[in-house]
C-alpha cells in the first residue's frame, strides 16, 4: 500500500509541476484529485486497522464503549488534517483554521464518553 501512495503523490507532484507551467488553474485540481485518492486508500486500510483494534479490545476485555469514542477521537483528527491541508493549499488559511477549530471541538464532544468513564471509575475507587 506504501508503494502505491508514494507512486501516487509522485505522479501527483509530476502532473502539479507540467500543469503549473501549462494550465496553472489546473494544478490546484490535480492536487486535490491525488490527495483523494490518498484518502481512500488510506481510508481502505483503515478498515483493517480499526478491525484489528476491535478484536485486541476484545481479546484484552475492554468494553466496546471505550474503544469506539477512541477511535471516533482518531478519524476525526485524521479527516480533519486532511481538510485543513486541502483548505490551505486552496490558499484559504482562514477556512483551514475554522475547520481545524470544528474538529476540536467534535475531538471534545467524541471524547466525552471516556472522560465521563474516566471520572466513574475514579470516583469508585474513592
Amino acid at each position: 500500500m506504501l508503494i502505491k501512495i508514494l507512486g501516487i503523490g509522485v505522479c501527483t507532484l509530476l502532473i502539479n509541476i507540467v500543469l503549473k507551467q501549462y494550465k496553472p488553474e489546473f494544478s490546484l485540481l490535480a492536487n486535490v484529485c491525488g490527495g483523494l485518492i490518498i484518502f481512500m486508500l488510506v481510508l481502505n486500510e483503515g478498515k483493517l486497522f480499526i478491525e484489528e483494534i476491535a478484536n485486541f479490545g476484545n481479546y484484552a476485555g475492554v468494553k466496546t464503549d471505550i474503544i469506539s469514542p477512541i477511535l471516533k477521537v482518531i478519524g476525526i483528527g485524521y479527516i480533519t488534517e486532511f481538510t485543513s491541508d486541502l483548505a490551505e493549499d486552496c490558499g484559504n488559511k482562514s477556512i483551514s483554521n475554522k475547520v481545524v477549530l470544528g474538529g476540536k471541538v467534535a475531538i471534545c464532544i467524541s471524547a466525552f464518553p471516556i472522560i465521563k468513564n474516566l471520572t466513574t471509575a475514579i470516583l469508585s475507587i474513592i
